[in-house]
């Protein structure tokens, strides 16, 4: 009896599930741009509610904020409001896989520092960048 080797020779439906996990990995991870706003009045500090961001994470995320007077306020002469801001706790989860924990960050609580005369209207716009997992599917643990 004498075989024969198909070398070379791929079954169409072979090739597309090997295309499946190569996609599937392609789109586990990739950079992200998170943005959202949170509005103030007034001076103080001020403790965030839980911010979530509705991406997960994996690692810590850049965190940035710009600031910009609400629609119809204005500056006051030598009164410029003086704003700074920080993340206090992030909310995480610590999922293991393959022997190894990795911490992923859902949200969150931020402190906002506003010091003026003046009980301005303000538009914070908070900025978090980083690798966000796109198919959290795949992580056990992740997703419930």
């Amino acid at each position: 009896m004498t075989s024969r080797a198909t070398t070379g020779k791929t079954y169409p439906s072979i090739r597309r599930a090997v295309q499946r996990v190569d996609l599937d990995r392609d789109t586990w991870a990739g950079p992200s741009l998170l943005i959202l706003s949170y509005d103030t009045v007034g001076a103080g500090v001020i403790e965030t509610e839980l911010l979530d961001f509705g991406l997960v994470f994996e690692g810590s995320p850049f965190f940035s904020y710009g600031v910009e007077l609400q629609p119809g306020h204005v500056l006051v002469a030598n009164d410029f409001p003086l704003v700074t801001a920080g993340v206090k706790q992030w909310k995480t989860t610590e999922v293991e896989a393959d022997s190894q924990a990795t911490l992923f960050y859902l949200g969150a609580h931020l402190w906002i520092s506003i010091e003026a005369k003046t009980a301005y209207k303000l538009r914070f716009r908070l900025s978090f960048e980083g690798i966000t997992m796109r198919n959290v599917e795949y992580i056990r643990g992740l997703n419930g």
